[in-house]
């Protein structure tokens, strides 16, 4: 059985860390994560397919593929970071965010915490010109071991940096585990460097910046936030990694691909076909006027309209149509019913994937308050919401340690506006429904299905009324309510 990546690393931690042994629900969670790694980079296992052609000869194929794990993670960065949301935080936390571009890596690493699981923001301070800076690093889960835990958040880990330095392959392992130096309880960060050809540490000199080999933080709590999916890990309930968006549903995603696949191979196949003796492919020999011969054939070899069978009785054999009708529609609603399956399958509403026979759509009327997908991004968003807030505190935390400018006391908030995610036409209409019968005021109506502020919807208000006394609601909010 080959070794697992966490295998190798638990052996160097325990080799220069002393570390001796890991909870078994970790080391055994990284052939998961792999295995989702590459269904979310459309390198599943099935793809390949391993088939006996007409000559007896074992031959290998690649499958057609969907690409709808791809889909799936991308759907839930777009829903969850729809839109921005208002932070309410310090100077320090605020420059960092926009230094460290927070929301478009936010993007990318939410999508792959939603493929593996789980995602892990670090925080670091470094020296510039002797000015400290804070920044952040945004870790995918595979490249994060768990050491320790409570019920609320992972305490101890272990980060891994895979570089290449002069055309060989190191590990830099990062530890972060709690320490007491002097009395005062903190945590000690370690830093080594492993060279996986030759398995011997080397130096941290030979990596471009200058990383320290330990350093101790007098803090109580980790520096970095392990934010995952916020679906029960039922694959392995006793650890206290994630799962991903679509673990529960990879037999679903084959089988799309598989059906995908014969659709494909359908109309690959399905074109004209027509038998004709083998007599009528013969090569004749065909003379010039200058007397050059030279063998011919009336028919191109590589035309796939024909094709050949036994049989030199030419006059006799009528020829045979074998094209079939290409199967579009039962292939169409096979895929679509499995789309709906893996749909309630991940927390979306059924309906929400579409597949039109060439490719897989999303709904362009996104959520109502009511829907599964609505409640799917809300659980996404909250657990991001404490990640970052942990983190926004972490900075000003470390900030003050380091007397870094517009440095606050940690309090930090997050305003998100749900509005951008619902279909604008539902909400319209349950607006304008509550003003016809009176139970909201034309001002609050325009507030709500504009996002007007007081000012404005009043001074909307005012020219509505001055324009005509009487309206109906279609003038007043627009065709298609």
């Amino acid at each position: 059985m080959k070794e697992s990546i966490f295998d190798k690393i638990i052996k160097i931690l325990a080799k220069l860390f002393g570390i001796k042994s890991i909870p078994p629900e970790i080391t055994s969670g990284d052939a998961d994560m792999l295995a989702w790694w590459d269904i979310y980079r459309n390198r599943p296992n099935w793809l390949s397919q391993d088939y006996v052609s007409t000559d007896g000869i074992k031959r290998r194929r690649d499958r057609m593929n969907l690409g709808v794990a791809k889909m799936i993670c991308s759907e839930i960065a777009g829903l969850v970071l729809a839109e921005e949301p208002e932070v309410i935080a310090s100077e320090l936390v605020k420059k960092v965010i926009d230094n460290e571009s927070l929301w478009d890596n936010l993007r990318r690493s939410i999508e792959y915490q939603a493929a593996l699981g789980a995602q892990v923001i670090k925080v670091g301070v470094s020296n510039q010109s002797g000015a400290p800076r804070v920044w952040l690093d945004f870790v995918k889960a595979l490249n994060f071991i768990p050491l320790s835990w409570d019920n609320t958040q992972i305490t101890e880990g272990v980060f891994l940096d895979k570089r290449l330095i002069a055309a060989k392959p190191y590990i830099r392992i990062e530890t972060h585990k709690r320490d007491v130096v002097d009395g005062v309880q903190g945590y000690s960060i370690t830093n080594k460097l492993y060279n996986e050809e030759t398995q011997l540490e080397a130096s941290l000199d030979i990596l471009d910046e200058k990383i320290e080999p330990q350093i101790f933080l007098p803090i109580s709590r980790p520096i970095f936030a392990y934010i995952k999916n916020p679906e029960a890990n039922n694959i392995n309930p006793e650890s206290p990694t994630g799962i991903s968006v679509f673990a529960n549903g990879v037999s679903v995603l084959r089988a799309l691909d598989v059906a995908f696949d014969q659709f494909y191979s359908d109309v690959e196949l399905g074109g004209r076909r027509v038998a004709l003796p083998g007599s009528v492919f013969r090569k004749y020999t065909e003379v010039d006027e200058d007397g050059n011969a030279r063998r011919v054939s009336f028919f191109d070899p590589s035309d796939r309209l024909f094709i050949r069978l036994q049989g030199d009785d030419a006059d006799a054999f009528t020829p045979q149509d074998l094209t079939f009708d290409i199967r579009a529609d039962q292939f169409k609603a096979t895929i679509q019913t499995m789309l709906d399956l893996l749909s309630m399958i991940i927390g979306f509403d059924a309906g929400y994937f579409t597949f039109d026979g060439t490719s897989v759509a999303t709904a362009t009327e996104v959520v109502s308050r009511n829907s599964h997908t609505y409640k799917t991004m809300v659980a996404f968003r909250e657990n991001l919401d404490n990640g970052l807030r942990y983190i926004f505190s972490i900075i000003d935390e470390l900030g003050r340690m380091y007397s870094v400018a517009g440095a606050g006391d940690g309090n930090a908030s997050l305003a998100w506006d749900d509005s951008v995610i619902e279909d604008r036409n539902t909400r319209a209409n349950y607006y304008v429904n509550l003003y016809q019968n009176q139970l909201i005021d034309l001002i609050t109506a325009l507030e709500k299905i504009h996002g007007y502020d007081e000012k404005t919807a009043q001074e909307m208000a005012a020219r509505i009324k001055a324009d005509k006394p009487t309206i109906d609601t279609e003038r007043l909010f627009g065709a298609g309510i």
